[in-house]
């Protein structure tokens, strides 16, 4: 959710912005059906749709988890692909919440954590054992996972053999897999461009969410002219407690709206590089005009009246899809003075 102080008055543009990671390409500006939209398997949704750990699971919730870790081990020394990645993922030692790379409890004794009997004793060895199984056996989650615990474990000064050359290797293993994550920040702006003399002027905010002069002079070269305000950002990019260091900086998505969309419209996500969707009449256009790009898409969509509360007068609000999990999320954007963030 957000959390947002001091918000003004609600203005009457809506729009919704749902991100849908895709893996067809498309073109700049091109009409799609998100109904295509079909996220890679993953170990959340894979366990559920198993008949067999669908079955065990019912029982582990019912109280019987050490029968559960039995299972996991031997569909694991069994060489089944389920078991090996679950049982894998059990095996990772927890990471501190405010200190990356350092382990728990002994590098945060502040973070009580319940020890599970029912669960195996955390170690970096048993994790890369059985996730390099996994990612044998084509999964690209299990590869990403794999390239994180390896990090960690050099980083936090673990005992370990793995090499940063091997945790680089993993993380394109799980490019070429199909799971491909990044750390995104999305961030929405409104336009008003009823004000005349063909400027393009920022108003006042806080410095992290002001576009840079060189910024406001390209998008003023694309046709951009105006107020541009910034009405929230987000932190949401498909990252969880096991998946919190994709490899390679923070991705800035900033979407810049002067009107409601009537359409759904469809623009490449960039790869590993900031970009900036600028809404110029019935166009999407990019600042830099081209940019590498990921073989998915985010998706401007109308709001409906649901969304909108009934009302013509509601915050923006936008839709994401978390990053190759295909986990469906609703952030509101709405015109606050200060940083939003989402709750995981």
């Amino acid at each position: 959710m957000f959390k947002c102080t001091r918000c003004f008055a609600l203005v009457p543009l809506l729009v919704a912005v749902t991100l849908f990671l895709s893996w067809h390409s498309v073109l700049h500006g091109q009409e799609t059906a998100p109904d295509a939209y079909r996220p890679p398997p993953t170990l959340e949704r894979s366990l559920p749709e198993d008949p067999t750990f669908s079955q065990e699971m019912m029982k582990a919730y019912a109280g019987d988890q050490a029968a559960f870790l039995a299972f996991v081990e031997k569909q694991a020394a069994d060489g089944k692909l389920l078991g090996e990645f679950l049982l894998g993922t059990m095996y990772i030692p927890p990471e501190c919440t405010f200190l990356p790379f350092k382990n728990a409890p002994s590098d945060c004794p502040s973070e009580t954590r319940i020890k599970m009997p029912s669960m195996p004793t955390p170690s970096f060895g048993e994790a890369v054992h059985w996730l390099k199984l996994a990612s044998a056996q084509g999964s690209g989650e299990a590869s990403e996972i794999l390239a994180q615990v390896m990090e960690r474990a050099i980083r936090s000064g673990a005992s370990t053999e793995s090499q940063m050359s091997d945790v680089a290797h993993y993380h394109a293993l799980a490019r070429s897999q199909g799971y491909d994550l990044q750390d995104v920040e999305y961030s929405c702006y409104t336009l008003d461009d009823s004000h005349p003399g063909g400027r393009l002027e920022m108003a006042d905010t806080s410095p992290e969410f002001r576009l840079s002069p060189q910024e406001l002079d390209a998008l003023h070269t694309a046709g951009a002219s105006g107020t541009l305000r910034w009405r929230g950002t987000s932190i949401e990019s498909g990252l969880t407690t096991i998946l919190r260091h994709p490899e390679g900086p923070k991705v800035h998505m900033r979407a810049i709206l002067s009107h409601p969309v009537s359409r759904e419209v469809a623009v490449p996500i960039p790869n590993r590089t900031d970009v900036i969707f600028l809404q110029i009449q019935d166009r999407i256009l990019t600042v830099p005009s081209s940019y590498p790009m990921t073989a998915r898409v985010m998706v401007l969509q109308p709001s409906t009246k649901e969304e909108a509360g009934g009302s013509g007068l509601s915050g923006r609000r936008w839709h994401t899809w978390q990053q190759v999990r295909g986990s469906r999320r609703t952030l509101r954007c709405s015109p606050c003075n200060r940083r939003a963030h989402t709750m995981t």
